[in-house]
Parts: structure tokens; sequence; C-alpha cells
């Protein structure tokens, strides 16, 4: 019998996440009250009851005490996470994590370059003023670079790359705190940056492909120096 329970409130989930993502049911909707699936379904109020908390485990939906189901947008802590978990317990799968952000932030690069808008490059050269000013002040930069990889993303206009930088920035800030304490390393990186927006700037997306590659060549050196360092003062 549990087996049974079990593989409904599957089957019911399963139905209402393929209408969740075809649109029927959109960011913000309510779903149907337990009630009604109950009876659309033929199954049990219990079953459809499960299936909201199936799926509001996986992030598709949230619960609102008196309020209904309503349909939810994915957000970075569904993804950031079990990645954060990983950072901290696998240095091999950072470095590994750096290597998959090589692959997607030189396209997102070559993407922002055709697709930004004069505000977007107003706020890229905003936030590197912002990083220039930090780092003449004795900063490191870190915060202003991650905004920087944020906006970049956002003006490269694809909602599904700006989710998936967002995971790898989110955990690889955390080696940002490693490697920018490295010397010279700040302003390695205000230049890195200034070369690719200035490729963007120019809608010149190979330019800022390149650019963007060659700041994450030397991104994932520096990273790995900065885990030797690490290691080697673990180990005196």
């Amino acid at each position: 019998m549990e087996k049974k329970t079990q593989k409904l409130y599957e089957e019911v989930a399963d139905r209402l996440l393929g209408q969740i993502q075809s649109g029927v049911y959109q960011q913000g909707d309510r779903l149907p009250a337990e009630r009604i699936l109950s009876k659309e379904y033929g199954v049990s109020r219990s079953v459809i009851r499960e299936a909201f908390r199936f799926l509001e485990r996986m992030g598709c939906v949230e619960a609102r005490v008196g309020g209904g189901t309503y349909v939810k947008a994915p957000e970075i802590s569904d993804v950031v996470d079990p990645l954060a978990m990983l950072f901290s317990q696998d240095a091999d799968f950072v470095l590994e994590l750096v290597e998959a952000r090589l692959i997607l932030e030189t396209e997102i690069a070559k993407l922002a370059a055709v697709r930004r808008t004069d505000a977007q490059v107003r706020e890229l050269h905003k936030i590197l003023d912002d990083m220039r000013a930090n780092i003449s002040h004795g900063g490191r930069g870190i915060e202003q670079d991650a905004r920087f990889h944020t906006q970049l993303a956002q003006s490269a206009g694809n909602r599904a790359l700006n989710l998936m930088s967002a995971s790898c920035s989110e955990v690889l800030n955390r080696s940002m705190e490693m490697t920018q304490m490295l010397e010279g390393v700040p302003a390695q990186a205000l230049k890195a940056h200034e070369d690719i927006l200035d490729a963007v700037e120019r809608h010149d997306g190979e330019g800022a492909r390149y650019a963007m590659r060659v700041h994450l060549l030397s991104a994932d050196e520096n990273l790995r120096k900065a885990f030797a360092d690490r290691k080697e003062n673990m180990e005196k």
C-alpha cells in the first residue's frame, strides 16, 4: 500500500510539473485547491498534499500559510547550497567548477557584447569605477568583481545562463577570498575586467570571449597557487 501511495504522489507531481513547464501554471499562479485536484486526478487529498510537498522540496512551488500553494521561480540557493557543501569538502571540485565556468562565461561574454544595452554598459563602468576605488584604498575588489560578472550575465539576456552563472559565482566567490590575497592579483583582475568591458562596449563578441578566457585562465592559475600555498601552510 505504501509503494502505491508513493507512486501516486510522484505521478501527480510529474503531471503538475509538466503543466508548470508548459505554462499552464506560471510563476506566481496559485495551484488549484487540494479538493479540486483530488477530484480531477481521482486520488485522495493526502496524495495531492504529498505531491505539493514533493514539488516544494524541488523548489518549484511554495506553500503560504492559509493562502494555498503557488508556483515560484527557481532560486539560486536551490542550486548553490549543494555546491557550497562540495566546496568546503573537495578542492578538486572547485577546480572543476572553474573549468566549467570557463566554458560558460566565455559564451556569456560573447552574448553580452552582442545584446548589451547602453544602460548595462554604464552599469558595468560604474562597477569597475567602484572596484578601482576600492583597490586604490587598500581593498581587494572582491565584491565589485562578483558584481561585474553578475551584471555581465544579465547583459547576455539569457535567464538560464544567468542562473547557471550565478550558481558558479556564488560558490567561487569563496575561492576569490583566497586568490585576491595573492600579491598583485586585485590589479590584475581589474585590468582583465577592463579588457572584457572594452570588447563588450565595442560589440566585439569574439574579443569579449577571448578577454574572458584569458581572465579565467589566469584566475584558475591563481586558485591553484592559493590551494598549494594553503596546503603547504597546513603541513608546516
